[in-house]
């Protein structure tokens, strides 16, 4: 007869989507102002397998991750939303080439990059594009509010920033809030120490 005792599950507490917090050391402004985000999806690569009969799927060998898209609200001197404004088009540079050494100035990581040091980070990487990237980790909370779990993102860097709406025609105050969407090289899940 089966053993069914190794198939019951030992936590019975369901995942509550409101206890966490993502640290990203480029951006703290943003960190302290986020309402949301979300662990990204995964998808593996598929391989077509010709036969007489019928083509057959295999797995592939290559992951794509989803970007990362957080929501924070604007504080009211633009000072978060600048601080992602200026490293996004530090990155593109689009009016004069010393903005994109300005980006490389006001990053808190290291510049000088080894390749033994990591080895997950990208092969192509010079010392002065590390600046360019940044780190995060988004600790989730369990229903006692300890952290049980670290979700890690390797070399984040933003995509995308949404625009602010002003509008006269509301009567209610909304407060403004923005939207940055982050590619990264990858994540992984770590358990909490």
């Amino acid at each position: 007869m089966a053993d069914t005792s190794t198939q019951q599950p030992t936590i019975f507490d369901y995942a509550g989507g409101t206890t966490w917090r993502l640290n990203i050391e480029r951006i703290p402004l943003v960190t302290f102002f986020l309402t949301s985000c979300q662990i990204p999806g995964v998808n593996l690569g598929q391989a077509m397998v010709p036969t007489p009969l019928l083509d057959q799927q295999m797995p592939g060998d290559k992951l794509t991750f989803e970007p990362l898209n957080i929501t924070f609200m604007v504080d009211e001197e633009l000072t978060n939303y600048k601080e992602l404004w200026n490293w996004i088009v530090g990155i593109g540079f689009p009016q004069q080439h010393p903005q994109y050494t300005e980006v490389l100035g006001t990053s808190n990581r290291p510049t000088s990059y080894s390749r033994s040091e990591d080895a997950g980070s990208r092969i192509s990487k010079t010392p002065t594009d590390a600046a360019l990237y940044s780190d995060a980790t988004l600790i989730v909370y369990n229903s006692k509010n300890l952290p049980k779990l670290q979700i890690k993102f390797k070399d984040l860097y933003p995509t995308s920033l949404s625009a602010l709406e002003y509008s006269n025609a509301d009567t209610d105050v909304d407060y403004l809030s923005g939207i940055v969407t982050l590619n990264y090289l990858y994540y992984n899940f770590e358990t909490h120490k």
